[in-house]
């Protein structure tokens, strides 16, 4: 009974300590890098458009539990619900932690809890060691794209802790074969593949693990079908569209209608124009232009692919390292073909987390070394991911934070006179492409939507203003659209001037 007792109490012991170690780690990397404490992070200083509309959804779904106006682009929305491009699944899953997490920098906390939570579950299920553990902070401290984006309001920490919980849950499925954690596993597969398509692709994990197992197979299959069918509904009617053709489903399309041929001829061209591209990106990289997210993650399909021929040849566990480079061949293939190469490159990211943690789990030292790579490129100057190549963290900004409050104050008193349950008469449109500053947009109380509508478009007068509101600079042409058709000046500032519609 006494060494259960101290069994257990070192199993609690165990565990708080991984998380402490985590959490410690991630906000003192942060701290140290970027000099700007988490808690002094200021989102509506970023230029990074997508963060807004990231956030604004998150408040609005923590808030009503959907937003109460439309997010789309070029005045669109979705057939069903107001979610954006990237919703409403990402959204259900920011919601666990988002309860707890509130106000501007809600996103970022959320993304502390998900990295955390699934270092955590990789770390426990696999039964990492303290080294193990070091080890894996020391490459992702040394490739640092990574650790930025946790500290952002995009989605990428979400995908982090699904691959990494994953690839915990499966080394636990393979040592133990319990019900509970096959059920954890396909949940967790369920889960990815509803919130990003291509990764469906992870459910080659538990496939493999139930190899030869007809009924266990046949599970897995189920699983893997309904949570692709249920991604590709939620895409077709609850996601808005984007400026472009986000998604090129054309040579499934060509398959549909037997047209193998076709299908064929389209995949091999649109490969090879899409990896002519990424060469273009990696040359710039190692000429110091910034970037390298496509170099990192060839820098570690290489060292991945080393390891498994040497330990193949060698004899030595190539189980994780064969998994883990079989799923991300195949995501890169699918953001080659389907995706556009500029915003396919950030997706990367959790390409290199897959990989990483199964070289952590079967050749950590070769992953260390990688991290010594990375750092002679980062010294070089081809790997310029930090501060310095333009990714530093935005800080306070006392002008921008007042200006946001009067804005704030004035859109609530507005719409606390808007008597209506048309979604547009809660959405406010964002002039993309003049001056007005998009942090602004973070002034928009929560629940209401956002529009982000490219200038050719505004000034096109065929096309209708729908949203209820429109932010644009003084003096943009836009704005003079606005008062041409009457529009009535709700603010007017330094960083934007918003109308609404009369």
């Amino acid at each position: 009974m006494f060494w259960r007792s101290m069994r257990s109490k070192s199993v609690w012991l165990g565990a708080a300590a991984t998380l402490a170690a985590a959490l410690a780690f991630l906000l003192l990397y942060e701290w140290i890098v970027y000099k700007v404490p988490v808690n002094q992070i200021y989102l509506p200083a970023s230029s990074w458009s997508d963060e807004v509309v990231y956030s604004k959804q998150l408040s609005a779904v923590v808030q009503y539990g959907a937003p109460q106006g439309y997010f789309g682009f070029n005045e669109s929305h979705a057939d069903i619900g107001t979610f954006a491009a990237w919703g409403p699944a990402i959204f259900w899953l920011y919601t666990i932690p988002g309860f707890f997490f509130r106000r501007d920098n809600a996103f970022i906390w959320c993304n502390l809890f998900f990295a955390v939570a699934g270092w955590f579950v990789f770390a426990r299920a696999a039964r990492l060691k303290a080294w193990q553990q070091a080890a894996f902070a020391v490459v992702l401290a040394c490739l640092n794209a990574p650790i930025r984006y946790i500290f952002s309001a995009m989605q990428e920490p979400l995908h982090y802790a699904l691959v990494l919980a994953i690839t915990g849950t499966a080394v636990l499925v393979k040592r133990s074969g319990r019900k509970p954690a096959w059920i954890a596993l396909c949940v967790l597969c369920a889960a990815a593949t509803l919130a990003r398509p291509y990764n469906a692709v992870l459910w080659l994990y538990p496939l493999v693990l139930a190899w030869p197992r007809r009924r266990a197979l046949a599970g897995c299959l189920a699983g893997a079908a309904a949570s692709l069918a249920g991604t590709l509904v939620l895409m077709s009617k609850f996601y808005a569209p984007y400026f472009f053709t986000n998604v090129d489903t054309t040579p499934l399309q060509m398959l549909a209608h037997l047209q193998v041929f076709s299908a064929v001829k389209y995949t091999a061209g649109k490969l090879v124009t899409a990896f002519a591209q990424v060469g273009v990106e990696i040359a710039g990289a190692l000429t110091g232009q910034g970037g390298g997210f496509y170099l990192t993650f060839l820098l570690l399909l290489a060292v991945t692919v080393v390891c498994l021929v040497w330990d193949r040849r060698h004899h030595r566990p190539v189980f994780w390292k064969g998994c883990a480079l079989a799923a991300a061949a195949v995501i890169f293939l699918a953001l080659m073909l389907m995706y556009r190469t500029a915003e396919a490159s950030r997706h990367t990211l959790v390409l290199d987390v897959l990989l990483l943690a199964a070289l952590v789990l079967e050749s950590p030292r070769p992953a260390v070394g990688t991290a010594g790579l990375a750092l002679v490129l980062a010294a070089a100057g081809i790997l310029n991911l930090t501060a310095s190549g333009g990714y530093g963290m935005p800080a306070r900004h006392d002008a921008v934070a007042e200006e946001l409050a009067v804005l704030r104050t004035e859109l609530v008193q507005s719409q606390q006179a808007v008597d209506s349950d048309d979604p547009w008469d809660h959405t406010i449109a964002y002039a993309f492409g003049d001056n007005a500053h998009v942090g602004m947009l973070y002034a928009a109380p929560d629940g209401m939507g956002l529009q982000f509508d490219e200038t050719a478009y505004l000034l096109d007068p065929e096309h209708e203003i729908r949203s209820r509101y429109m932010m644009t600079a003084s003096g943009s042409e836009v704005e003079q659209r606005l008062l041409a058709e009457g529009w009535t000046l709700l603010h007017e500032g330094h960083y934007c001037t918003v109308y609404e519609r009369a």
